[in-house]
């Protein structure tokens, strides 16, 4: 209920992973080290859900802001205002038109992009890991990294990240679902590592919203 993105696939006792290409292992290092270099992101974002029952598509826009380890809040803006965040394992989502506030928690067997963004734990010890495309081959000047989760899948097949070379950044990340839907997250206007608002993270909803909890 909380969005796909608020999720993440938390294993264990994985099997040993299959030794990785030079390039492959080059990119999976380069987005670790992005990854535990960074304190702070805040960003504006366009979602874009293609539904694979419907063929149907949906877009939403807005901002993201991240703090790691362990909290990120995404403030959608466009066409529906509503504010989802992760705080530990707590997940809240307002939507602001219905003044309405549910709570529950992040799941083991939920998805993908929170852990990647807020975990502090290692890429290859939850993921598996193919580079499907370079700056030069079929890449149009990006790695393309593509990441499934080790052991039960959980409600997401797979991530695709596009990496920006040299720097390893990600400058969008797709998520595909066990039912075939496929959402992409496209991030831009990117401030790393700079002091975020104020009470980011400290959101109150309005007097009178309706609480409800969902676990």
């Amino acid at each position: 209920m909380i969005l796909a993105l608020l999720a993440a696939v938390l294993v264990g006792g994985a099997p040993a992973a299959a030794p990785l290409s030079p390039e492959t292992a080059s990119a999976v290092s380069g987005l670790q080290s992005w990854l535990d270099g960074t304190r702070t992101l805040e960003a504006r974002f366009r979602q874009s859900l293609v539904s694979g029952a419907l063929g149907t598509t949906a877009s939403e826009a807005g901002r993201l802001y991240l703090e790691r380890p362990g909290r990120m809040r995404w403030d959608y803006l466009d066409p529906e205002r509503k504010i989802a965040m992760l705080i530990g394992e707590r997940t809240s989502l307002y939507l602001e038109e219905d003044r309405q506030l549910i709570r529950g928690s992040l799941g083991a067997q939920d998805s993908a992009l929170p852990l990647l963004l807020t975990g502090d734990g290692r890429l290859l010890d939850l993921f598996t890991a193919t580079l499907t495309a370079t700056p030069t081959a079929g890449g149009r000047g990006a790695y393309r990294l593509r990441l499934a989760p080790r052991g039960a899948r959980g409600s997401f097949a797979e991530v695709t990240l596009t990496l920006r070379p040299k720097i390893w950044s990600i400058e969008d990340a797709e998520v595909l679902d066990e039912m075939g839907n496929r959402t992409t997250y496209v991030f831009t206007d990117v401030k790393r590592n700079r002091p975020l608002p104020v009470g980011v993270f400290a959101f109150e909803p309005p007097p009178g919203t309706e609480i409800v909890d969902e676990r």
